[in-house]
């Protein structure tokens, strides 16, 4: 997509504060841009709340609005974004499977996961209960939107990127978030030098394409699944 599409209004550097966040082991790592400079907050899983407060639109990549039963169309949809790297998406499983926990016995979280989508969860989606819960926790505020960044890195370079977790997927991301960073004077590469050092670089990255999901949602220009209804939604 074309630079243009994500920078529709300049104006918004000097008037809103806008954050992207993403998960990483000991938290959540924060991207903030403010006054046309991008700065770095980490903490952790339940300390969000207080440093969210200076803050205008905040895209963070992590579900948001649950459900009673069944599986988010969002979620659903965004799979079929992403075409062949569809399990890169995070199936949400309804609120009462999450409240459940990590700690609870496999059989009985498995149980009821049945009983609700008809499907079983993984653990890896339980392994992000409390961090799913803690977010929704803050709800309702209409700052939170949900991000998923490999949308938004397929928004700005035009297609599904390889597997963050390989260099030349890594290579990719920066490739696609540097023409926006060098109209504020940084880069990538500056920036990870500024990250905080416990951040993996893969979590770096995810949260500066959430910041870049921010400004393309306050410029009117993101991509949303579904496009229209007050439904959980994920933007990009």
């Amino acid at each position: 997509m074309p630079l243009t599409a994500l920078l529709h209004c300049n104006d918004l550097y000097m008037t809103q504060s806008l954050a992207g966040i993403d998960g990483y082991a000991k938290g959540w790592v924060i991207a903030i841009l403010r006054d046309r400079h991008i700065v770095w907050r980490t903490c952790g899983i339940h300390d969000l709340e207080s440093e969210l407060k200076d803050l205008d639109v905040i895209g963070i990549d992590i579900p948001i609005h649950l459900v009673k039963k069944g599986w988010r169309t969002c979620d659903l949809e965004a799979k079929t974004a992403m075409g062949k790297a569809g399990s890169r998406v995070f199936m949400t499983p309804p609120k009462a499977v999450l409240e459940l926990g990590f700690a609870t016995p496999n059989d009985e979280v498995q149980a009821l996961s049945v009983e609700l989508t008809g499907k079983g969860v993984s653990r890896q989606a339980m392994a992000l209960a409390e961090r799913v819960l803690a977010v929704n926790a803050l709800l309702p505020d209409s700052r939170l939107y949900e991000v998923f960044p490999e949308l938004v890195f397929a928004a700005l370079d035009g297609a599904v990127l390889p597997s963050k977790k390989t260099a030349t997927g890594a290579g990719a991301r920066m490739r696609a978030l540097d023409p926006w960073l060098t109209t504020l004077g940084t880069s990538c590469a500056l920036l990870m030098k500024q990250c905080p050092k416990d951040v993996p670089v893969d979590d770096a990255l995810d949260a500066i394409a959430a910041l870049a999901g921010a400004l393309r949602i306050s410029n009117g220009v993101a991509h949303r699944w579904p496009t229209r209804g007050n439904v959980p939604t994920i933007w990009a």
